[in-house]
Order: structure tokens, then C-alpha cells, then sequence
């Protein structure tokens, strides 16, 4: 999925979901990519779209893009040491 700039949606970006909300991204089902807490064998089954974690909406899910989810900040990328 992409945002409304045609740049990819990541793991973990902080978006706006508009109304003044905001979330996280915990799952990226296109790419099979899921955060800590969400695992590929409770959420695969899904295969298009974004999950949004958010303190006021709670999960949402995207199946498609959407104009109202706005980057507000990048994923933190760690690399190295497990």
C-alpha cells in the first residue's frame, strides 16, 4: 500500500487516520510483515492492506489506500544484534 504521495507504507510509521487521530502500523499484509504482538498465524489470513494500531480507534484495518492516512513520522529501522 502507498500514501496519497505514492510513497510506501511501512512498518511501523506513525499515520494520522483523521478526526485528529493517530496510530501506528502493525501489520503489512502484502508484504507479510507483522510488529511484536500480532502474529502471522492469528492475522494472515488477511492478505491485502494495513493494520493501524490506535489509542482512540483501536485496530483499523485498510484493505485498500486511503486519502486520510498521513505520514507523520518514518518507521525507526534498528539493525544488528538479536
Amino acid at each position: 500500500m502507498k500514501y496519497p504521495d505514492n510513497s510506501n507504507i511501512l512498518l511501523g510509521d506513525i499515520v494520522t487516520l483523521g478526526g485528529g487521530m493517530t496510530g501506528v502500523v502493525v501489520c503489512n499484509f502484502e508484504n507479510e510483515e507483522f510488529a511484536n504482538g500480532f502474529n502471522k498465524d492469528e492475522w494472515g489470513h488477511f492478505k491485502t492492506g494495513i493494520m493501524v494500531k490506535s489509542s482512540q480507534a483501536g485496530l483499523v484495518y485498510y484493505a485498500e489506500d486511503c486519502i486520510d492516512l498521513t505520514l507523520v513520522k518514518r518507521a525507526v529501522i534498528h539493525s544488528g544484534g538479536n
